[in-house]
Formats: structure tokens, sequence, C-alpha cells
């Protein structure tokens, strides 16, 4: 699943050839992967165009300006992109693929599309009510890019969950899945199954900047490529070429050349380092 970093690329990516353009049309190729009540051929009236493409968490959002409709007011389009959800922008015309679930047609013939090989992700609407009707949103909780030190402190300490846990729970740390947080906890040297309440003060502190420091050094090289991804040039991540632990069960570990083991934490497959990690 992409991750922040994956997302953000995309935000950055996109930007450039989409804001300030006009959505002339939506076309839903895939009825599951629109995800609102609210008819979304309600743009073609509208036409309103893209001031910024921007990001919460793991969404991808395209702000325009506000418009009225059947007593919501609608200022972006958020993409959820899921498993397999890739957003790519054309200069020109172009048919839909396999995989193309959603169509935006822009001014001037350009379009961007949702392709979605595993039809999880879906798209929606961001109103003045989301907060209230959208449950995804309304728990979604700040990012670690966001926080201050002390606002991560504040929402991780005590809990007595394992730390690995807790971290991937969107409504106390969004944009953070798998990759991140073992790449993270191996930098902050930290085993994945320790209750985060067992962490010192100066631990926390550690895994803070180190969370930090992992996702900025993924966007700097576009996020990481190991199945779907791409960026919306299409183009391949290249962070899967720095991975410390991730993926690399039954290696040597980097830093004291014991082997990395594989556990299961939160359900999902970790990779740790028994010696550095404590």
């Amino acid at each position: 699943m992409p991750e922040l970093p994956e997302v953000e690329t995309v935000v950055r990516t996109l930007a450039p050839d989409v804001t300030g353009k006009k959505i002339c049309s939506l076309i839903c190729l895939n009825s599951s992967s629109w995800a609102d009540e609210l008819d979304y051929k309600c743009l073609a009236k509208i036409r309103p165009a893209i001031r910024r493409v921007g990001r919460k968490g793991k969404l991808l959002l395209l702000y325009f300006e506000p418009f009225s409709y059947a007593g919501y007011e609608i200022f972006a389009l958020a993409f959820h992109l899921k498993m397999s959800g890739r957003l790519f922008y054309y200069a020109n015309q172009k048919e839909a693929e396999k995989h193309t679930r959603i169509i935006l047609e822009l001014e001037n013939k350009e379009t961007v599309f949702f392709d979605d090989a595993r039809k999880f992700g879906y798209c929606r609407f961001l109103t003045n009510k989301s907060a209230e009707n959208w449950n995804f949103w309304k728990k979604l909780a700040k990012d670690p890019l966001e926080m201050q030190a002390d606002e991560f402190i504040e929402v991780v300490a005590g809990r007595k969950t394992s730390i690995k846990s807790v971290l991937l729970q969107q409504d106390i740390v969004s944009g953070i899945g798998n990759i991140y947080a073992d790449e993270s906890l191996f930098l902050a040297r930290i085993a994945p199954q320790r209750k985060a309440s067992s962490l010192s003060a100066n631990e926390m502190q550690r895994l803070y900047q180190c969370i930090r420091d992992v996702l900025e050094e993924s966007i700097a090289f576009c996020g990481s490529s190991i199945k779907d991804y791409r960026t919306a040039k299409g183009d391949v991540g290249s962070f899967q070429n720095k991975f410390k632990v991730y993926g690399r069960e039954g290696k040597k570990c980097f830093v004291c050349n014991s082997l990395l083991k594989k556990t299961i934490v939160a359900g999902r497959t970790t990779i740790f380092c028994p010696c550095c990690q404590k």
C-alpha cells in the first residue's frame, strides 16, 4: 500500500501539471471506485478549477474552488490509493486502460487517470460535512511531518499495545504503514514488539526523529516501488534500494552482521534485528 512518502511524491509530481486547470468531467468506469452518495456528475456542470494538490495521511486531495451542491459545500476530491491505486497525468486525450477506474477530464484534452488493479481504492468528495459523515476522515490523525515531538509523544506514550501496532493506526499517527514502521523502528533501535508504554522519554524522542528522517529520505528518493506504485509521471521510486530491514529476512544486519528475523506484529510481517533493536 502506498504510504506517506509515495502519496507525497504523487502530489509533487501531479501538482505542476494540474494546478489551475478546470475539471471538465469525471468518468467512473467502476462503480465501487466512487465512494460517495453525492453525484460526481455535478463536476461537469460547475467545472471547478484545481487550486492545489495536497495530502492528508495517505489520502491525496485535489482542492478546487468550493461550490454548493445538494446542501453541501464541496471543496476537494479525495483519493485513497489503498493497495494498488495509481494516479497518472496525460497531456493528451488517451483511451482507458485495463485497470483504469476513474478518468478526470481537464481542459485542453488533458486527463488524470486513476488506475487500480485490485479495485480497493476509491475517490469521493471532501465537503464541509466530511468531519461528521465520513468516519475515516473524522478519525484521521496528524502525520509525523505535521506533528511536533511533544504531540507525537502525547498520543503514543502510555499505550499498552506494541509500538509497531500504534504506529500503524491511522487514528493515532497517520501516513505510516508496514515499510516505514519497520525502517523507523530499526533506525531508532527499538524492538517492534515492545509495548509503547515501555518506551522511555529518550526513546520516544529518538523514535519521533527517526520516523521523520526515514519519511523525508524516502520522499527525496520518490518513495518505494516494490510492485504497483508509480509517480504521476509513471516513474518508479528508488527508496527500496535503501531498505535496512524491510524485505530482508535472513540477511545480515548492516550494523552488526546478525541475521535479521521475521515475526508477526499487529497481524503484519515484521523484520527486525534481534541485536540492534531492544
